[in-house]
């Protein structure tokens, strides 16, 4: 398995200070990012990279070097300003409003040097037109009713001025926080950049999202003002492989997406959902490549109102993938053993240190000169590191799989005790819109989800499991029924007749009539 040379230097990381799922995954996946903010991150950096002349091109592997926006007036004026249904519930004439909301801002803006708000009264005809664009901004803002800070909420992005970074905001000033960009926007930049088809997505994203401005770009531009960068470049971005198929199969379904005749503002919730979907298979696939094991498949049910053998293997494949990431971490580690280097340290006038340093050199970890007086050979060192790594994958990287399929609609619970492959309906549209351009017979529908996802869900994909004995073609020749009857409350299906329904992408149905 492709693992291309670390960065020399490496920051923001979690916990310990081991490079053992970034080696795997890259720096980094993280769950506590959405799916949301991973593209939210993803644009900032597509931003700055086409600024530069340099949209989704790398010039050399994982040596991407971006300067974000930070927008703190925007920031400020949606998500730090409980000032404004106050003022207006006085019912204050205009000049009143203004100015005593202007002095409460002066006072309690955070993050920035010139607190002057002033520009506003010149930029909108009243004080009601301005809270009013301000109220529009905060409804459509992305996961606005989270409790998070002010300064880690985002609006939507109508356009280049309405994308910044995560920030923390204390009374030191401001700093980068990597807690919801969490830098898995900047490895899904890279996945895109050595896509086959890099070129033609990049057409495609700058021209629609940065060179075509939208009346609500502009009134994002009227509050910021002058846009706002970072004090210095964002370095330290790693994606381990030059090249994977799932990058390549990435690429396709955002094209396919973004040449459906839909907005882009539309297109970009099916962006959120099928990225989702492609991060958890990228994790599993490396996975599944390092332990060497049969290939990734998700067997979905779909949801009956009772419960059914495909229930059942639904959880099984669910639980049978989440453990994986956690299988190839300790193989990954235990297989330094198997190095030249390592059989030569334990052959070395002093093992236990010549040990830690091939540890160190690939894992980043022990310390030689800081050796614990527990660490008594080269086997258990080897141990120490498998259980600090694993305790440090559970906390975000091992999360990842169960957090992004719940949050993009592939898993549920619902009707059962256990969590299992369940599609939701946004999940299934959005498949449509990636797999269908014109109309495609279900069979070859179900064909293309397993081809292009590993979904499993008719009986000609189940093949291996019914011939196992574990079902019955007609436990999945009824969730593939359930399935058509599903798209066709949906408008996503058309039957014809008893032998030829049809799955069709409801917005090229539209350009076809």
């Amino acid at each position: 398995m492709e693992i291309l040379p670390r960065p020399v230097g490496h920051e923001d990381r979690t916990g310990p200070a081991f490079w053992v799922d970034e080696a795997i995954w890259g720096h980094r996946l993280h769950d506590e990012q959405s799916p949301w903010l991973i593209l939210l991150e993803f644009l900032g950096v597509l931003r700055s990279e086409s600024l530069a002349g340099r949209a989704l091109s790398e010039v050399e592997f994982n040596k991407l070097s971006y300067r974000p926006q930070t927008q703190l007036r925007l920031r400020n004026l949606i998500f730090n300003n409980p000032y404004l249904l106050p003022i207006g519930s006085e019912r204050l004439s205009d000049d009143v409003a203004w100015t005593k909301w202007l002095e409460l801002m002066q006072q309690n803006a955070g993050g920035l040097e010139d607190r002057d708000f002033s520009y506003l009264r010149h930029r909108f005809d009243s004080f009601e037109d301005f809270s009013a664009v301000v109220g529009f901004l905060q409804s459509s803002a992305i996961e606005g009713t989270s409790n998070k800070r002010w300064s880690s909420k985002f609006v939507f992005p109508f356009g280049p001025n309405a994308l910044y970074e995560d920030a923390a905001v204390t009374a030191s000033g401001v700093s980068t926080d990597r807690r919801f960009f969490a830098r898995t926007g900047e490895v899904l930049y890279l996945m895109l950049a050595r896509a086959k088809r890099a070129a033609d997505l990049r057409d495609r994203l700058v021209g629609k999202l940065f060179e075509q401005p939208t009346v609500y770009d502009r009134l994002v531009s009227a509050l910021q003002g002058e846009t706002q960068l970072a004090e210095n470049d964002r370095p330290g971005a790693y994606l381990p492989c030059s090249a994977h198929p799932i990058f390549d199969q990435m690429a396709d379904d955002w094209i396919a997406i973004l040449d459906s005749p839909i907005s882009v503002f539309d297109a970009l919730p099916h962006l959120v959902t099928i990225t989702g979907l492609n991060l958890i298979r990228y994790q599993l696939e490396r996975a599944r490549e390092l332990l060497n094991a049969v290939p990734i498949t998700m067997v979905c049910e779909i949801v009956s109102p009772r419960k059914t053998v495909v229930r059942d293997l639904a959880a099984d494949s669910f639980q049978s993938n989440n453990v994986l990431p956690g299988l190839a971490i300790e193989h990954y580690i235990r297989s330094a053993a198997n190095t030249h280097d390592w059989q030569a340290a334990l052959s070395s006038d002093d093992a236990l240190l010549s040990a830690a340093e091939v540890l160190a050199r690939q894992f980043d970890w022990p310390d030689p000169d800081e050796l614990s007086s527990d660490l008594t050979n080269p086997g258990v060192l080897l141990d120490e590191l498998v259980s600090r790594a694993k305790v440090r994958h559970a906390q975000h990287v091992g999360k990842v799989h169960s957090t992004w399929a719940r949050q993009i609609g592939l898993s549920s619970r619902r009707s059962s005790r256990r969590v299992r492959y369940a599609p939701t309906d946004r999940l299934l549209k959005t498949l449509v819109v990636c797999c269908v351009t014109e109309r495609l017979e279900f069979k070859d529908f179900l064909r293309a989800l397993h081809d292009r996802y590993g979904l499993v869900i008719g009986d000609h994909q189940a093949a291996s499991i019914i011939g196992a004995g574990k079902a019955d073609q007609e436990d999945f020749s009824d969730n593939a029924r359930r399935l058509e009857e599903r798209l066709i409350s949906l408008g996503l299906l058309n039957r014809l007749s008893d032998s030829a329904a049809y799955v069709e992408n409801p917005f090229r149905r539209e350009v076809r009539a």
